[in-house]
């Protein structure tokens, strides 16, 4: 299933000193407000094998997948090209948040000129696939490294 995204007029993808290409305001953007609406391919997880198959891994582009579910990803656009969220970069201290999987929401006041971004873990944290990168956000509360999937939860072991 293919979702159209939606971007707030307020962004706009640049040059980032962080990572690659981010996603910059051009205007103030509020707490709350929506600062756009993912799009890409839906799949279930477990048909990525198959879809490997079928699709190039420079098309696939699965560094731009999030999970929206747990099973569920969504996947960039390998058929039309990826859409200005897929630049949103992570940080430890994050200025926006996903909501119901696919809606990217300012968690404060974001000013002009600044580098819109999200926490990775909070959403790729809950499905198979393992991840690792060093991270580059720069903010005090910075981790090093984000580090995604089964291989780094803690387990929890509860006594009776």
């Amino acid at each position: 299933m293919k979702l159209k995204p939606w971007i707030s007029p307020k962004v706009e993808v640049r040059l980032s000193p962080t990572e690659g290409k981010g996603v910059f305001t051009n205007q103030k953007i509020l707490s709350g407000e929506v600062v756009g609406v993912f799009g890409g391919i839906v799949t279930p997880e477990k048909d990525l094998p198959e879809l490997r198959k079928k699709v190039s891994e420079d098309k696939l582009c699965l560094d731009h997948a999030m999970y929206i579910y747990p099973g569920f990803l969504l996947l960039h656009d390998y058929e039309n090209g990826c859409d200005p969220l897929c630049f949103v970069n992570h940080s430890c201290d994050a200025n926006a948040q996903v909501v119901n999987g696919i809606v990217l929401v300012a968690k404060r006041n974001i000013e002009l000129g600044a580098e819109v971004n999200w926490n990775y873990k909070e959403t790729d944290d809950i499905g198979d696939w393992n991840y690792e990168f060093k991270c580059n956000c720069g903010s005090k509360n910075c981790t090093g490294f984000v580090r995604v999937g089964p291989k780094y939860r803690q387990v929890i072991v509860q006594t009776v």
